[in-house]
């Protein structure tokens, strides 16, 4: 993917512009404080245990006008990055991300959030039963006229006591795209090569009952694919690939957005597509 201007300065503006914020709370409460800066402000929600893993979640509130990114921004920006080595009884973090939208910025397409998200997270413990102390070194931009780059210390402990936060756990867990079996994906997405076109491209044909809205593919780096939509179906092109790329098998994770969001895996290479 080309890097933009904008993503060049970011880790020199981080410098100027990051606001570091500390943002604890009590072991039984269900959010941490929030940790505020220009544009945004974030912080740590969690719901009761009930199963191995615990359910907690990251959440962005951004300011009118000011976008965060999904975890493939696109054409420019930056996706965030987390950090949870500084947590005690812990094992492993599971992010999830929300289906994004497609962001025109500046006529660049970004992909990512407006208004704020939640991202849930399933951590496992190393002791089973026993509680965390998470602790999360968060890093994310704050998009309006110019990227604020975002630097935020949260911590929580888990599992929480109370349900305050089920509401939006529930809501944010349901907005993660259904990960396609493989069976599944053969049968629903058809994809047939462009003859003629001046990159490698192909057609996308979604045959699942829900209706979709928008593609976001994830290529390998240092592969870019760009995605739009023709009449019901979608142009997959490769924009941007090495001069000595072997095309004869990439292997690409798609999201699909709409009422029922989903994700699959295809190879693509010059002649088919398959699971």
């Amino acid at each position: 993917m080309p890097m933009s201007l904008t993503r060049i300065q970011l880790p020199f503006l981080a410098m100027m512009l990051t606001c570091c914020a500390f943002a604890p709370a009590r072991a039984q409460d269900a959010a941490s404080g929030w940790a505020n800066a220009p544009k945004s402000a974030a912080r740590l929600i969690a719901a009761p245990a009930g199963e191995a893993a615990y359910r907690a979640g990251i959440e962005i509130k951004l300011a009118p006008a000011t976008i965060t990114y999904w975890r493939s921004p696109g054409e420019s920006g930056v996706p965030p990055v987390f950090d949870f080595s500084h947590s005690s009884n812990f094992r492993a973090a599971e992010v999830s991300f929300p289906a994004p939208t497609r962001i025109d910025e500046g006529g660049s397409d970004v992909f990512g959030y407006q208004g704020g998200v939640v991202l849930p997270v399933r951590v496992a413990p190393q002791e089973q039963g026993k509680p965390v102390d998470l602790v999360l070194e968060l890093d994310y931009a704050a998009c309006e006229k110019i990227c604020l780059p975002v630097h935020a210390r949260l911590q929580l402990g888990l599992p929480a006591k109370e349900a305050s936060e089920m509401p939006a756990m529930v809501a944010a867990e349901a907005s993660v795209p259904r990960r396609l079996s493989a069976e599944e994906t053969a049968h629903d997405v058809a994809v047939t090569p462009v003859t003629g076109a001046e990159k490698p491209t192909w057609r996308l044909a979604w045959r699942g009952a829900a209706p979709a809205q928008d593609l976001f593919a994830e290529p390998p780096d240092p592969f870019f694919i760009a995605t739009k939509r023709e009449g019901d179906d979608f142009l997959v092109t490769m924009a941007e690939y090495p001069k000595d790329a072997s095309l004869s098998d990439v292997p690409v994770r798609f999201t699909l957005t709409g009422r029922q969001p989903v994700e699959f895996a295809l190879h693509l290479d010059a002649g088919a597509a398959r699971p």
